[in-house]
């Protein structure tokens, strides 16, 4: 992603603009004339995230060289800003905060678009998402032909849902590298990854005969854009020009090719839509589902009785019910226990005494020093609560 080495005058510069823009209008027509005054544009990146971006520079990655191609035609220099990428939306609000003015990998899509609603993407530099990546050994292309013998995903991304829902088994794994790992060893001959990351480890691994599919279902494919703020549209043209011409040039392509980038196209043939149902984070690995920026605050005192009240925070609906049932069966049974009946490694989540609020708490933030991930970084608002009610109605243990 991106790092920045800015000088301090140009930080205060920087942040001093956007802070005026907080109180400006809907649009800010000066974005580019400010970044021309001082002469560097910022991208935020993960320091350590190849193909996407490396602060090493060897290579740079793939969306450091997109952004340094459009910085030329912008006439700028790139500063980077270095931030933690699988933090989701963590690591967006760095660009919200000014720390930066772009952020790679982002996808043109409504949904994400409404969630993100300080945010604009612009024309996407590739068509990403999730793509089928084979062993060498594989014996069919038809992912259907793994759904017993398991399909290895990158867990708590849009596959890992997806597949639980049409009822395959799922292989879970932190991270394609280790995906290719368990290729390697014969543990799997399927998966269901990051197109971006599939294409440069099967680039980079020649080896080892990974194939990635260029074809794979709609709900898979997401094109991915330059992310800014929603109200800095002069940059956002400027870049959709930059793009326009780098793509022209056949620039864009080499860098492609380069990186092992894959352009995913979906399975009838048809033109990729420009926009597809994302649930998942920054760029094609976030795909962690979205965390909603504003959390609610388990404190908070509650409005007219304590009964109606607890209803409007956690609604346990039979619908509301079953969804949590399912999030928990993917999240939380193989730490918990199936139907939360633990297997004695992990508190049984039935015998728990707190209440709603209580619980909430401990899934978004976590227990960090029992193991117990922040689901915060995963899940939504929404989802973590439908958890919480699943589990409450559960029977208490005897």
């Amino acid at each position: 992603m991106r790092n920045l080495n800015r000088i301090v005058s140009a930080a205060a510069v920087s942040l001093a603009v956007f802070a005026a823009g907080l109180q400006a209008g809907p649009a800010d027509a000066g974005t580019l004339e400010r970044l021309k005054s001082y002469g560097k544009i910022t991208l935020c990146a993960d320091r350590d995230l190849l193909p996407h971006s490396s602060s090493t520079m060897d290579p740079p990655g793939f969306d450091v060289e997109v952004a340094q191609e459009v910085a030329r035609h912008l006439e700028l220099e790139l500063g980077f800003q270095w931030v933690a990428a699988f933090k989701g939306q963590r690591a967006i609000r760095n660009l919200y905060a000014g720390d930066c003015d772009i952020f790679m990998g982002l996808p043109k899509d409504k949904d994400f678009l409404k969630e993100a609603f300080r945010l604009d993407v612009t024309e996407p530099y590739y068509t990403g998402g999730f793509a089928v990546l084979l062993s060498k050994d594989a014996p069919s292309t038809n992912l259907e032909h793994y759904k017993t013998k398991g399909v290895a995903v990158d867990i708590m991304t849009v596959p890992d849902f997806r597949l639980f829902e049409r009822g395959f088994e799922r292989k879970l794994y932190h991270g394609t590298a280790k995906v290719v790992e368990a290729m390697k060893s014969g543990e799997v001959q399927a998966a269901l990854v990051p197109a971006l990351e599939a294409g440069w480890l099967a680039h980079t691994h020649r080896e080892l005969g990974l194939r990635v599919l260029d074809r794979t279902e709609k709900q898979y494919i997401y094109p991915m854009g330059f992310g800014l703020r929603k109200k800095e549209q002069d940059l956002k043209q400027a870049i959709n020009e930059a793009l326009a011409k780098i793509e022209a040039s056949g620039r864009l392509k080499e860098l492609r090719e380069k990186y092992g980038v894959v352009d995913l196209k979906p399975d009838d043939g048809s033109k990729p839509e420009k926009k597809a149902a994302v649930e998942g984070g920054s760029g094609e690995k976030a795909a962690p589902t979205q965390v909603a920026e504003a959390k609610a605050d388990p404190a908070a005192p509650a409005q007219g009785s304590e009964a109606s009240a607890l209803e409007a925070d956690f609604p346990s609906d039979p619908a509301s019910i079953k969804k949590g049932y399912s999030l928990y069966k993917q999240a939380c049974y193989k730490c918990h226990g199936p139907n939360g009946v633990s297997g004695g490694t992990r508190p049984d989540v039935r015998a728990f005494a707190g209440d709603h609020y209580e619980m909430f708490a401990i899934v978004q933030a976590g227990v960090v020093d029992r193991g117990m991930p922040a689901w915060n970084e995963y899940l939504t608002e929404t989802e973590m609560k439908q958890i919480v009610v699943y589990i409450k109605s559960l029977p208490k243990p005897e």
